[in-house]
């Protein structure tokens, strides 16, 4: 949530409280349970804000003595970039667009990836599937360079075009940070290992999720 403080943060909180859906967490602060059910503790829900709570820029410190610190890096390129969406009629929401999002996973995997694969697991939904989520007639059209250096490889152009789509968006620290990251051997390696376990189906996992990787790399370089 884009909040101008803690105190708006904590008004939020209040109001979702106040609608007796919500359940707050004993000890997080940031977590409530959404219709908490007699036995259970329902759906966990994660208010993470950033914008006037940020301090330094791109993280921040919960309360009340400010011991838990959580970066909050790429979540204003996110907002910038996101999509308006219509739930119900009379209700639309801004949701992260899929570059934005993937811009999101590669830093939270990049926070917590050793001990939670899920985020490179997300990721790898997003490469593999990026050209399919209408993107193909940006790839047969304006974008058809891309498709063509990758052989015609919708999969593999989408993961490049993926690559463009997020460096368009992202700042210019956010796009060297994941740069960095994609250039660190080591990192990279474990990257390819957990992006794998999101790509069932394919006949050498490993070789694929690299070969996505790769292209989303280029994707970033050449924007």
């Amino acid at each position: 949530m884009a909040v101008e403080g803690w105190p708006q943060f904590e008004a939020i909180k209040a109001r979702l409280v106040e609608t007796g859906t919500f359940v707050p967490h004993e000890k997080v602060v940031h977590k409530l349970y959404y219709r908490a059910a007699s036995g259970g503790r329902g759906y966990e829900l994660d208010l993470i804000p950033f914008g006037g709570v940020e301090q330094p820029e791109n993280e921040i410190a919960w309360p009340p003595d400010g011991s838990v610190v959580m970066s909050v890096a790429g979540y204003s390129e996110a907002l910038a970039s996101a999509v308006r969406v219509e739930v119900e009629p009379g209700l639309v929401v801004r949701v992260a667009s899929l570059p934005g999002l993937a811009i999101l996973k590669l830093r939270a995997w990049a926070d917590r990836g050793i001990t939670d694969r899920r985020d490179a697991i997300d990721l790898a939904t997003l490469l593999r599937r990026y050209a399919a989520a209408g993107n193909e007639d940006r790839l047969y059209g304006p974008e058809i360079g891309v498709l063509e250096v990758v052989n015609y490889d919708l999969d593999l152009a989408g993961a490049r075009l993926l690559g463009l789509d997020a460096a368009r968006i992202a700042a210019v620290a956010r796009r060297r940070e994941i740069l960095a990251l994609l250039d660190d051997p080591a990192r990279m390696d474990r990257l390819v290992l957990d992006v794998a376990r999101g790509l069932s189906g394919a006949e050498d996992s490993l070789s694929a999720a690299r070969e996505l990787l790769v292209q989303f790399k280029a994707g970033l370089q050449e924007a």
